[in-house]
């Protein structure tokens, strides 16, 4: 199955937004912990910063994995067009080589046979 680029671009987007959505999520619930002075007041900033270190990381990974799956289907396009050519070179290659062992043996009986004689 081939994807549109409109395809591609709508998973490549979708999962920032709802990284996006979560990230708010968690921002919210760490600022309503924030004032009741607990263990959350102790790593708020350690908690906003690995937030950010994980929302960039997922998003920079997932923006090369749809960059990977649109050069993979260029390839594709590039080695099926080309795939005739190849095969047609591989088998020729095997019927020479077919014809270069058969005249081998070819010569190799006669050498027997004016051994025998």
């Amino acid at each position: 199955m081939r994807l549109s680029k409109d395809n591609l671009l709508i998973i490549w987007i979708s999962p920032i937004f709802i990284g996006l959505v979560i990230m708010y999520n968690f921002w919210t619930a760490i600022t309503k912990l924030y004032p009741l002075g607990m263990t959350t007041y102790l790593v708020f900033n350690q908690l906003v910063m690995i937030g950010i270190a994980v929302f960039l990381g997922a998003s920079i990974y997932w923006s090369i994995l749809v960059y990977y799956i649109y050069l993979m289907q260029e390839n594709e396009e590039l080695v099926q067009d080309h795939f005739s050519k190849l095969a047609g070179s591989g088998t020729l290659h095997l019927q020479n080589a077919k014809g270069l062992i058969s005249k081998l043996l070819a010569d190799i009986k006669s050498g027997e046979e004016k051994n025998k004689i």
